[in-house]
Formats: C-alpha cells, structure tokens, sequence
C-alpha cells in the first residue's frame, strides 16, 4: 500500500450503502455506492463514475468509520465535483458470487455492461456513466467499452495491461516470477477472504482495523458472504503460470481454451473500435510494459481516445523521473486531490455543459531532462531519425562501423544482478514509487559501453532497438540491455530497458496482432529456437519507449545483463553462462535510437 499522509477530504458524510444485483445468469454480484447520510429515499440524480474490481470494493472494519475505507477520498472528491462513485466487486471475488478460471473472463466482461445499465436505472443516476480505474479497474474500464452500453459516455484509465504476456507477465517472453508470485498471492487472499495473510507486512494499526472484504447491507450474519467466498475456492490463480507460460500460445493444464489472450485489452480491438466508446488513457513511462501498451494502443486502435504517456508509477501517486532532484529515493509525492482532478477533467466534458472538450486522436507525452509536455497525432514521431551506435573496442559506443574482424567480449552471466526493489515491475503491486539511484555500483556487474560525451543536446524519443550478435555456452539465456545515462560526474542513470529470452529470438514475418515498433518475436512454441553452444546468434529486441533530452556533456550507456534477480527466475540450467558478444566487421552489435531532428 502506498505510504501518503492525505488530508481526508470531508463531505456531506458520505456513507456506503451495498447491495447484490444479479446478473444474466443468476450470479449476483456486490455493488457499493458512496451517497450522503439519510439519502436512501431520494437524492438528485448525477452522473455515474463507476469502477469494477477484483480487489474488495470495500473493507469491513472493526471501526466502521467511512473515511477508513480505501475509496473514500475519490468518493468524496467526486461527490464535490458532482458525480456519484459506484464500485463493484467482480465475478468470483470479493463479496461477489461467481468462479474465475482466468483473470477478466468473458463472463466479467459481458457482466459491466450489465452493471452500467443497471447503474443507469437508479433513482441517483441521471442515466449517464462514466468507468474508471487504475491497473486492474482499468482493464476493467476499456472492458466496458466492448459492450458499450447506451449509458456509458467515457471510459478513464491508467496503467492498462494491453498485452498481458508481452508487457507484464512474459516481457520478452522471460517469465517475471516476482510479479506472478507477489500478485498471485494477494488475489489468492482476498479470494479466501484472509485479511491477516493480505494485511502481513501492513502496519498493526490497519491489521487490528481490517476484517475482511465487507458484505452487502442485507448479509446481517455474514452467511452470505461465507457463500459467496466457498465459490472462489477454485478460482485462477496467477501463480500458476509458473506451471504453463513458457510460451504465448501455452495454455492452463486441463482447460485448453484459457490463455492470457483474453485478459489483454488488443483481443478485443474490433468489438471497442465497432462501439467508439471515447478514451482518456494515461500511463508511465517507468510502470512495466505500460508505456509501451500506451502507444500500442494509440497507434493500432481506430477508436477516439487520448493518449497521455508522463514521469509516474503505477498508481500515478508518485514522480517517476530519473533526473528530478533531490534525493532520488525519495520520489516527489503527487497529491490525491490531483490524481482525482484527472480523473475529473477527463469526465467533465462528456457531462457538464461548457466543459473544455477532450480532443481525442491525440498523444500527450513528457520529455524527461527537458520537463516539457508535448503532443503528436502521429507515433513514432515524423521527424524521428535512427542513429546506430556500434559496440566498440574498449567498451565504446560509437557512430562509426567496426573494421576488426575478431573484436569480441566475453561476458560471465552474474545471476546476481538486479534492478532494486523499486523498479518499474515492483510498482504494480501496491503502487510503489520508482527510484532512481545512481547505477555505478550494478554497471560494475555488467558489460557496459560508452560513448564519448555528447558535443550537443540530443532527444531520443521513440523505441531504440538493440541488436547483439552473441555465442554462448548455453542452451537458452536472459538477456537484458539498459539505455542509460553517464553524467558529468559519473552518475548513472537508468532510462529504459528491454529484454528477450535467447529461445524467443526468431524474427516473424508474420503479421503482428497490432502495430509494434521492433522486431517481432511470436514467442510460439513452434518458432522456439534453443541456442547452439559456441555458434552465433543474433538476439534483437525494442526496448520499452522514452522521451529523454541527453544533455551535452553526457555519454549514452548501453549495459547488457543476463539476469534480473529482483524480478526474473533464472532458467534451469542456464542461471551463469559464459557469453561471447561479437562486436566486428562480421558479426557487428548496436543499437539504434530514435533521435529527434531539431
């Protein structure tokens, strides 16, 4: 959970008021509206912003107060600036009856256009609904606009999962087994409502508050919920990845037809391009493969949608900026009142008379180092160039091909190496900020090459793309390359990173399933490609979008690792090789990065 101290934003004494709405099929699902004291019979109508979740919609506590429930202060912020939040608890989680056999199954996606029709309806809607969320409410949220029912105006999101194996789960197809393992847990507990296992490294204060998920009004003795919780027994749980996903076309022992398809946003491209449902989508640059969904989605989808890519974590509480001053772990704190004014200003115009309007087809995005926001209707840039620079002699980056034909470096794989526990994949549990410390110490560990300092300000801004020509003393590997910073001072700074797992490396000439900005891998079993001890391979990969201003008088670092101890299991068997990376007029290694012409 995230460590803020906000004010509570105090209202009309807004109270929680929940109930069971059955759904087509019978299965009733728990929705609680946030309403002020002593409305039960009449409030005036508004409009609707409604989020629908596989994380308890609402708390029961041993002190009942209303402010001590996690959507309060959005309830109460929204509530001031006219609107009414509504939050649901999905199919087979929470108070909600119903099992998952997967994450965000088909059933969940026909039940919230069940939910804002039946939102739409209520004596304090005025028919008009917003969705919104963050992570998994904002997969939720896009969800919503595959059925798109009459009522909905808007979906509002951040940090969606576009592409669940690509950009979270599998990036690069290595296995991120921190993520599986931490989240698998969690959801494994609230869904058996086990507060103490959920609420273990939580202060003692929140552990004596917290009972467990909070039942409907009606539920007096809890016997309903005790139903509802006995359904989740056997629901998915994402640590049981670790059993099937080596490849994207693996499937979930004894159900062959549940992959992770159906929990990423591009399976349903044609369905929320048929309904043109207007989207504001907002991600960060340092939130794992959320950036880089972000301009997925901007570029492969026809649907009106406004696309902002900025300097924040997960839950867009924090800065995330490798150049922002101070102490760089101790990241700038973004108030909650100004997360709720996004939310805010990217509702109004769909609801309030006189509102700006959103202009959609449209991508917003930061520059880090130069601190300015910017906006395309056209990614990459037009006026993007690729400068290749070539992995050197003695460890150089230079703009200038090899002549040697032997030049080479070996690389002993460190299974030690990591990027800390505050990097861009542990932020997606929790909301945790991302730091940016001095990278010296790790580069010591890895294989790095500079380039001289730079004689002008350069932009990079688009996807740089690594190709290595390599040997390796191993069947198959992990391999991480990390754009980065040298600064006057010798201060290293991470700015983006990308990876691929050695049997992945086939480039398709297949068609992608949406528009991507490197070399496409399928990540198949069918294209699988085990390494030959001693022989060459050619491992090439994008790595995750920036906008970055290098200043003059900075050098361009390119670090190659072959493990990431903090996010990724080694591979059985191939945790140290000894790796050969062929940097000659024969087999050259470079990068290429989008610059950005003045």
């Amino acid at each position: 959970m995230s460590q803020k101290n906000d004010a509570v934003m105090r209202t009309d004494d807004l109270v929680l008021r929940s109930s069971y709405v059955p759904m087509r099929d019978g299965i009733r699902l728990a929705v609680s509206v946030w309403l002020p004291t002593g409305s039960q019979s009449f409030v005036a109508p508004r409009p609707v912003v409604m989020a629908s979740t596989r994380y308890w919609r609402a708390m029961a506590l041993r002190e009942d107060k209303p402010e001590f429930q996690g959507s309060f202060l959005m309830a109460s912020h929204l509530w001031n600036c006219g609107y009414v939040l509504v939050v649901c608890d999905a199919r087979g989680t929470g108070a909600s009856f119903g099992s998952r056999e997967i994450e965000l199954p088909p059933d969940e996606v026909g039940d919230i256009g069940e939910l804002i029709e039946w939102v739409s309806l209520q004596p304090w809607c005025d028919g008009r609904v917003a969705t919104t969320g963050t992570s998994y409410t904002a997969n939720t949220t896009l969800m919503s606009c595959v059925t798109s029912p009459g009522p909905l105006k808007v979906g509002v999101a951040r940090a969606m999962d576009f592409d669940v194996y690509r950009q979270l789960i599998c990036p690069g197809g290595i296995l991120n087994t921190w993520m599986a393992d931490v989240w698998g847990e969690m959801t494994g507990a609230m869904d058996r409502n086990d507060a103490a296992t959920l609420l273990a490294d939580e202060p003692d204060d929140v552990k004596a508050l917290v009972i467990g998920v909070r039942p409907v009004d009606e539920d007096t003795t809890g016997a309903m919920l005790a139903d509802a919780i006995s359904e989740h027994r056997d629901n998915f749980n994402a640590k049981e990845v670790r059993k099937f996903l080596t490849f994207i076309d693996d499937t979930r022992q004894g159900h062959p037809d549940v992959g992770l398809e159906s929990f990423s946003i591009y399976h349903h491209r044609d369905a929320i391009e048929a309904k043109a449902t207007p989207v504001v989508y907002r991600a960060g640059w340092y939130d794992a493969g959320t950036s880089l969904g972000a301009v997925n989605f901007f570029t492969s989808f026809s649907s009106p949608k406004r696309v902002i890519v900025g300097p924040w974590n997960h839950g867009g509480d924090f800065r995330a900026d490798p150049f922002q001053a101070g102490d760089p772990t101790e990241p700038e704190v973004i108030p909650a009142e100004q997360v709720f004014d996004l939310v805010v200003g990217s509702v109004d115009p769909f609801f309030k008379a006189g509102a700006e309007p959103i202009e959609t087809g449209v991508l917003e995005y930061y520059t880090l180092g130069e601190n300015r926001w910017k906006l395309t209707r056209v990614w990459p840039l037009p006026q993007t160039r690729m400068q290749r620079m070539y992995l050197s002699a003695d460890h150089g980056l230079r703009p200038d091909p090899p002549v040697d034909q032997t030049g080479s470096d070996i690389y002993h794989v460190d299974p030690n190496t990591g990027t800390g526990q505050n990097n861009r994949w542990h932020t997606q549990v929790g909301g945790a900020p991302v730091y940016h410390p001095d990278r010296r110490e790790a580069d010591e560990r890895l294989l790095v090459y500079d380039s001289p300092p730079l004689q002008t300000d350069m932009e990079i801004t688009g996807h740089p793309v690594i190709h290595l020509n390599v040997r390796s003393t191993a069947p198959d590997g992990q391999f991480f390359a990390y754009l980065e910073a040298v600064l006057p001072d010798g201060t290293v700074k991470l700015v983006t990173e990308g990876q691929l797992r050695a049997i992945h490396r086939k480039i398709s000439d297949d068609t992608p399933p949406y528009t991507m900005f490197g070399p496409y891998h399928s990540c198949k079993r069918a294209d699988a490609m085990p390494l030959l001890p001693g022989e060459v391979a050619q491992i090439a990969f994008d790595l995750f979008p920036i906008s970055v201003l290098f200043k003059a008088g900075w050098r361009i670092r390119v670090a190659i690792a072959g493990a990431d101890k903090d996010v990724f299991a080694p591979i059985p068997g191939c945790e140290a090789p000894e790796i050969t990376v062929e940097r000659n007029a024969s087999y050259q290694s470079f990068i290429d990065l989008p610059t950005i012409l003045g």
